[in-house]
């Protein structure tokens, strides 16, 4: 009722209509209007039509799922519209209608995901146009964006599985925010209403974060922002340039992003270099020069005056870029002489009641080429943009920085990697330039490149924090879990109150066993999770806390958590196979037990442990030949895992196959002489 509102609500009008149609639940509770709490109490105890006809007329109509109360439909109409209608009439009537919903919804939801599809996200987008179109007074700038999500599959089922539960992972994430609706073939559309291009891009890059956290192979997002005041609005010209925005995504990397807006308007780019009048003007004056200075002057005050203002005469030769903006030449690298004719301008501006932010560039300077130092200058001139009006910087490592994030953000990665290697070759010693260009190669899974430099930051700044934060996830992603651990925990001494952090050292401490310092950060990751954001992260703290009490034999706590877990996120494999487990465990059910358990390997076959804990199910309730099947399955994924040759051997002995489970038992012996369990087994069958 909640999602398809809109639509129910033209499939009501259209079999009764009316001036306008709310819904409610079949239950109690929530807000309610007060005019309407009355008629539908009625209908709820009575489940029967019902009419309050006043200035004003009501009609409170059931609907119904098969013979079962879906929710109540308020129609408002004219006085008198309905009044004389009989009940039986529109009984019918609400019943043809319920079975018309239904038809609606089979046709806007998509059958892989449970998203709506396709139709309806092209209904809401086109209702965003039309209300611009029309000239509404919700007139809110809003982004379109498409996230592409490729399945790890090996064959098409496999593929949907994975499709179907990346879908849930989103609804999980954002869903709370905004509905992500499945386009097909893993690309999900995703309609952000009052959300600017920067906005978009920053939401759109920590969207990548948690996929790529959860281990999804690839994932890029295309985004087209919407302005109101925008010509020739379409729906079809917003999704083709999204699209578009997506394709150049995938050229960027295995979690990338691209805004049409960056690409499609270079001229409007912060860092767009000078046109080629403006260009040509510069190379007629540094032509004969060796070296030279160069500085861009940004008037702060644009509507103070129609053009630039300066001094009438200049003994320095003067580029105009527009009516607010002039390169300044200055022949020979002189920064002292450049410095004092900054701070000389700006003395003489501050008479005529402006100011100038000026960006200035030396040349030579490491393997800059004279045709790099306008855009230098233009660099600094947004490094200048951190000091406020009046300020003059000159072209450093820093300014080298700023840039790189521009085209970060933007998700031109390359770019950004540019930028930072040009800045390091300025300021060797930046931490920070360090630290940048490190995340990038990451994020590009360049972890060769990534955890040299995250050392080397460290190096020079041991108690660094997203040094030590962030060489912690390049060790993760290069699976070496062990130098992931040492790090976080390093990081931890710096920064307890970080999200990220917390969950994954609670993850790592459960891999380890370490099950007490698991509870301890997890339970602090419980208390300062993402602010606004309803997200997977909690459902992802609690599967680790129940695993954890799991572990501790607090089987209750553990269940509880697994139990939250699950309604974060219904598709969460690893929590309703651990709660299966526990249901067995606890004797709470085994069919439902074995249901969690078919439903983990049915999402995500590739986990042995998913498979192992089916095995237990299945033992539990005698199908020893299910059973044997579910644990090859996980051996074929782990092979010569201890627990999973255990459990082997136990199936074997259950089934009477005494040879078989000794060898099982004995070979957990060659490996591990300590497997305490396989011994004890080993010597009763010896025995008997």
């Amino acid at each position: 009722l909640d999602l398809f509102g809109a639509e129910f609500a033209e499939t009501v009008m259209l079999f009764l209509p009316c001036l306008d149609v709310h819904f409610v639940g079949p239950q109690s509770g929530g807000e309610l209007d007060s005019v309407w709490k009355a008629g539908v109490e009625m209908v709820r105890n009575e489940q029967k039509p019902v009419v309050d006809s006043d200035e004003e007329e009501h009609l409170y109509l059931p609907l119904w799922t098969g013979e079962s109360l879906l929710g109540v439909a308020i129609l408002k109409s004219s006085a008198g519209t309905y009044s004389q209608a009989s009940t039986g009439w529109l009984l019918d009537k609400s019943r043809l209608i319920s079975r018309e919903m239904g038809r609606v919804k089979q046709y806007l939801l998509d059958s892989v995901t449970g998203l709506p599809g396709g139709q309806a996200f092209n209904k809401r987008l086109q209702v965003i146009v039309d209300r611009g179109l029309q000239g509404g007074e919700e007139m809110l700038d809003f982004s379109l964006s498409l996230l592409e999500i490729h399945p790890r599959a090996r064959d098409g089922q496999h593929a949907l599985a994975s499709i179907a539960r990346s879908g849930a992972f989103l609804d999980s994430l954002i869903g709370h925010l905004f509905t992500p609706c499945h386009l097909g073939n893993g690309i999900f559309g995703l309609i952000w209403q009052n959300v600017g291009e920067e906005q978009a891009l920053k939401m759109a890059d920590m969207l990548l974060r948690w996929l790529k956290r959860e281990g999804f192979p690839r994932c890029r997002i295309g985004v087209r922002s919407f302005v109101w005041g925008e010509e020739n609005l379409s729906c079809d010209a917003l999704f083709e340039q999204a699209w578009q925005a997506l394709r150049i995504a995938g050229k960027r990397g295995p979690f990338a992003l691209c805004s049409h807006q960056a690409v499609s308007n270079r001229s409007a780019h912060p860092l767009c270099p000078p046109g080629n009048r403006v260009l040509a003007s510069l190379r007629k004056l540094w032509k004969d020069d060796k070296s030279f200075a160069l500085a861009l002057l940004h008037q702060d005050q644009d509507g103070k005056s129609e053009d630039l203002l300066l001094p009438d005469s200049l003994d320095v030769p003067v580029v105009q870029v527009n009516d607010h903006e002039a390169y300044v030449y200055f022949s020979g690298k002189d920064k002292a002489r450049l410095d004092a004719w900054c701070k000389e301008i700006q003395t003489w501006a501050a008479g005529k009641s402006v100011s100038f932010s000026i960006g200035a560039a030396l040349y030579p300077e490491a393997d800059f080429k004279k045709k790099d130092i306008p855009a230098n200058c233009r660099k600094a001139l947004l490094h200048t943009g951190f000091f406020g009006p009046g300020s003059t910087t000159f072209f450093d490592g820093v300014s080298l920085n700023i840039s790189g994030d521009i085209y970060y953000n933007e998700g031109d990665l390359a770019r950004a990697v540019k930028e930072y290697r040009s800045g390091l070759q300025l300021d060797p010693e930046n931490v920070n330039l360090l630290n940048s260009l490190a995340v990038t190669y990451a994020k590009m899974d360049m972890y060769k490149k990534a955890v040299p430099l995250f050392r080397e930051a460290l190096d020079r700044d041991p108690a660094n924090f997203m040094a030590l934060f962030n060489l912690g996830f390049a060790n993760l992603a290069s699976g070496d879990e062990g130098d992931a651990l040492v790090h976080f925990e390093k990081a931890l001494l710096e920064q307890d109150d970080n999200f990220d952090l917390l969950l994954q050292l609670g993850k790592l401490y459960c891999k380890a066993g370490r099950h007490e310092e698991a509870v301890t950060v997890l339970r602090k990751g419980e208390q300062v999770g993402p602010v606004g954001v309803r997200d997977i992260s909690h459902g992802a703290v609690y599967r680790f806390l129940g695993e954890a009490y799991r572990g501790l034999g607090e089987t209750k706590k553990a269940m509880s958590c697994l139990q939250r877990a699950t309604r974060h996120n219904p598709r969460d494999a690893a929590s309703l196979s651990l709660l299966g487990e526990l249901y067995c465990r606890e004797g709470q059910g085994e069919e439902v037990a074995l249901s969690l358990c078919r439903q983990a390997v049915d999402l995500d076959d590739s986990d042995w442990g998913h498979w192992s804990r089916l095995g237990t199910v299945l033992m539990a309730k005698g199908l020893h030949a299910e059973a044997l099947s579910a644990v090859r399955k996980g051996l074929a994924l782990a092979r010569g895992k201890g627990d999973l040759l255990l459990q082997l051997g136990m199936v074997y002995q259950e089934q009477g196959k005494d040879g078989l489970a000794r060898k099982m038992y004995k070979k957990i012996k060659r490996s591990d002489a300590c497997y305490d369990e396989a011994s004890n087994r080993l010597d009763i069958l010896e025995t008997n």
